[in-house]
C-alpha cells in the first residue's frame, strides 16, 4: 500500500503543480505507475454441450432432453461450475459466458429429461433428470455474482471460429448464418434469465491463435474484440491491436481508410498464466473427462513468454500434480505455493487481459481469486473492464490461414464433420414443411447444430462430436418417420356409394397441417375414387382418420393406394400404403331374397291359374241326369 500511495502522490503532485513546476516528475510518475498492473480479468463460465434438440412435450410444458446428467454434478455444491461462480463473486472480474450454458441451466431448472441410454432419439424413451434443484441454485448464484458486473457473451455455444473459418464453402456459410442468428436471438433471453445486461461481440479462438480467415469470420458473427495469445498477431506485445478485416490481404498490408465495422480489436493475454492455471486441477475424477484445449501452451507462448517469467514453469500442462490435492482446508482450497505462483504471474503481467483456461477448475479459480485479492490489498492491481482494456490500440495484422499452427489444425472439426452438421438443415427443412408452427423445432435444431460446432469438442475424443451431432440427425429422422399412414387390411364394400377410411398416425408432439392425402384405385371401372386429394391435419401425438368417398360399380377386387404429400412442394412423404377392397355392387343376400320372391310369385301365379282352369273345367261339364 505504501508504494501504491507514493505513486499516487507523484501523479497528484504532477497534476496539481504542473509538469513545468516539477521537472522530471512526469517520467518518475510513469515509472511509479508502471508498477501497477492494469488489466481485465476474464472469468470463463462454460463447458461442453449436453442439451439435445429433442424435448418431451410441447409449448410451455416441454422438457428438454439432455444426453447425460453431467451438468447436474457441475452445478451442484462442490461442482466445478458452482465453485467457479462462487470464486468470482464479489470480485471485479469480467464474466465471459457461453449463452448456451445459461439456457441449458434454465431448461434444467424447469425440469428436464435424460436421453435413453440405448441410443434412442425418441423423447418418449427419456427418463427424468436429477439436477433440477442444483441448476436452480447455480442460476441463483450466477445471478448474484454477475449483478452490476462486466458480463460478456461468446458466440452461441462457444463456436469454434477456426474450424468454420478454415473450411470455406456453402456448408460453412449456412452454419455461420445459423450461429449468427442464435447469437442475436438469445442475448435478450439470457439477459432476462440473469437479470442484468450483457455485452456481445467478444470472440475467443482456440488457444487464442489468429489468422485472416478467423478474424473475417468473427466479423460475420458480430465479433469486434478477440482474446488472443498473440499467436499469428503482429505486433504481439502488450498493446491491444486493431486488425483490418476488410480484405483477406491484411496480413501483408495495413489499410489506412476502412470502415470501423470491418475492424477487430485483438486483446493479447499471457498464455503462461493460462497454462499455470490449467495445471491446478480439482482432486478426484473429472466429470467432464477431458481437459480444455487451452491447457496446452502454444509454442508461441513458450518461446516468447516462458523464458522471461522467472518461475521455472514446465511446458507440459500435467507435468506437476496439482497442489490442491495435497493440502488445503477443502477440496477447492488452493495450495499456498500455487497462489504464490499465480500471484507472481499476475504481478508480472503487461497485457491488457488476464485469461484463464476455458475449463477453469474451482481450485484454480480460488487461486486466481487469492491473487486478485493480494493485488487489491497491496495496491499493485487495478482491474478494469474488457471495453477499457482495448483503449489506444495500435495498428496491426494477422497471418494468412496457411500459417495457422498445425497442432491446432489437427484438432479442428473436419470438413466431413461440418458437412454432417449442415446436412441437418435438410432434415429440418423437410420436417418444417408439415408442422403447423415450426418455430420451436427450428430453434431447438439450430441450437443443437451450433453445439456441434463448439470449441469444447477439440478436447474430447474424436467420436464425441460425431455422436452428439448424430443425435440431432436421428431426432430429425425419427420425427419424420413418426408421421405416417397406418397400414390397412382388406376392406369390403357392400353398396354403390361408400367411404374408405385412411388413418394418419402423428407421433410428433405438435400439430401437423402441411400434408395432402392422395388416393387412387387400380380399377376405376370397378371402384372409383370420387375425391383423390384431401388436406390432412392432425393434432400432436394423435391419429386422424380421413374418409375417402368412393363408388362401387361392379363386383370384384380392386387395390387402393394412399400416399401423403407435402402441400408446399408436392413431394411424397413417407411410404405409401396399398390395400385391397372387395367390391360387391349387389349383395348375395339381396339376390337370394329377390330370387325367392320371384319364385314365390311364379308359384303363386301357377297355382292360381290351375285353380281357374279346374273351375272352368267343372263348369263346362253337362249336368248328370
Amino acid at each position: 500500500m505504501t508504494r501504491y500511495g507514493a505513486a499516487r502522490a507523484w501523479v497528484v503532485s504532477a497534476v496539481v503543480l504542473g509538469a513545468s513546476a516539477l521537472p522530471g516528475t512526469g517520467t518518475q510518475a510513469r515509472a511509479a505507475d508502471d508498477d501497477t498492473v492494469h488489466a481485465a480479468v476474464v472469468w470463463p463460465v462454460m463447458t461442453a454441450p449436453h442439451m439435445t434438440a429433442a424435448a418431451l412435450g410441447s409449448g410451455d410444458s416441454a422438457q428438454a432432453v439432455f444426453d447425460d446428467d453431467t451438468l447436474a454434478g457441475l452445478f451442484a455444491s462442490g461442482g466445478r461450475l458452482r465453485e467457479v461462480v462462487d470464486a468470482g463473486r464479489d470480485r471485479q472480474v469480467s464474466w465471459v459466458l457461453d449463452p448456451d450454458l445459461v439456457l441449458a441451466a434454465e431448461a434444467m431448472a424447469d425440469g428436464y429429461r435424460l436421453a435413453d441410454g440405448d441410443g434412442s432419439s425418441n423423447p418418449q424413451d427419456s427418463t427424468r433428470g436429477t439436477g433440477q434443484a442444483a441448476a436452480r441454485a447455480w442460476l441463483a448464484a450466477l445471478r448474484d455474482a454477475v449483478e452490476g458486473r462486466d458480463v460478456w457473451l461468446l458466440p452461441y455455444a462457444d463456436t469454434d471460429l477456426a474450424s468454420l473459418a478454415h473450411h470455406p464453402g456453402t456448408d460453412t456459410d449456412d452454419l455461420t448464418e445459423v450461429v449468427a442468428g442464435l447469437t442475436d436471438d438469445t442475448k435478450e433471453e439470457v439477459d432476462q434469465i440473469l437479470g442484468t445486461g450483457t455485452r456481445a461481440g467478444l470472440g475467443w479462438p482456440a488457444d487464442g491463435a489468429l489468422d485472416t480467415a478467423i478474424t473475417q469470420l468473427g466479423t460475420e458473427l458480430g465479433v469486434n474484440r478477440v482474446l488472443t495469445s498473440g499467436e499469428g498477431l503482429t505486433p504481439a506485445g502488450k498493446d491491444p491491436v486493431k486488425i483490418d478485416t476488410d480484405s483477406a490481404e491484411n496480413a501483408d498490408s495495413n489499410k489506412g481508410d476502412s470502415d470501423d465495422d470491418a475492424k477487430v480489436t485483438a486483446l493479447p493475454y499471457d498464455a503462461t498464466l493460462t497454462t499455470a492455471l490449467a495445471r491446478i486441477q480439482d482432486p478426484g475424477p473429472d466429470p467432464e473427462a477431458s481437459a480444455s484445449p487451452s491447457l496446452s501452451p502454444s509454442p508461441f507462448a513458450s518461446a516468447t513468454t516462458t523464458p522471461s517469467n522467472g518461475l521455472g514453469l514446465s511446458p507440459a500442462p500435467d507435468s506437476s500434480p496439482s497442489a490442491s490435492a495435497t493440502g488445503g482446508e477443502s477440496d477447492d482450497t488452493p495450495d499456498p505455493a500455487d497462489v504464490t505462483r499465480i500471484t507472481a504471474l499476475v504481478k508480472k503481467n503487461v497485457r491488457p487481459v488476464l485469461v484463464p483456461p476455458r475449463d477453469l477448475s474451482g481450485t484454480a479459480a480460488n487461486a486466481l481469486g487469492a491473487a486478485i485479492d493480494s493485488g487489491d490489498d497491496d495496491g499493485w492491481l487495478d482491474l478494469e473492464g474488457i471495453r477499457a482494456a482495448d483503449d489506444d490500440p495500435v495498428a496491426g495484422k494477422v497471418v494468412v490461414p496457411a500459417a495457422y499452427p498445425s497442432r491446432l489444425r489437427a484438432s479442428e472439426l473436419t470438413s466431413a464433420e461440418l458437412t454432417a452438421v449442415a446436412q441437418d438443415l435438410d432434415g429440418l427443412a423437410t420436417l418444417s414443411k408439415v408442422l403447423a408452427d415450426p418455430k420451436a423445432t427450428t430453434a431447438s435444431v439450430h441450437a443443437a447444430m451450433a453445439r456441434a460446432l463448439s470449441t469444447a469438442w477439440r478436447a474430447q475424443d474424436d467420436s464425441a462430436q460425431r455422436a452428439f451431432q448424430r443425435r440431432t440427425s436421428d431426432f430429425l429422422d425419427t420425427s419424420v418417420e413418426s408421421l405416417r399412414l397406418v397400414p390397412k387390411t382388406t376392406l369390403t364394400l357392400t353398396s354403390g356409394d361408400s367411404t374408405v377410411p385412411v388413418t394418419v398416425d402423428n407421433g410428433l408432439q405438435q400439430p401437423v397441417a402441411g400434408l395432402e392425402l392422395r388416393v387412387s384405385s387400380s380399377d376405376a371401372e370397378r371402384l372409383e375414387v370420387n375425391d383423390g386429394k384431401l388436406s390432412v391435419e392432425a393434432a400432436g401425438s394423435a391419429s386422424h382418420t380421413t374418409h375417402i368417398d368412393v363408388t362401387a360399380k361392379a363386383n370384384g377386387k380392386a387395390r387402393i393406394t394412399a400416399q401423403l404429400y407435402t402441400r408446399s412442394d408436392g413431394k411424397p412423404w413417407g411410404e405409401p400404403i396399398t390395400f385391397e377392397v372387395d367390391v360387391t355392387s349387389v349383395s348375395t343376400g339381396a339376390i337370394a331374397v329377390v330370387g325367392a320372391g320371384v319364385v314365390l310369385i311364379v308359384l303363386a301365379a301357377l297355382f292360381r291359374m290351375r285353380r281357374v282352369r279346374r273351375r272352368r273345367a267343372r263348369q263346362s261339364q253337362p249336368p248328370v241326369e
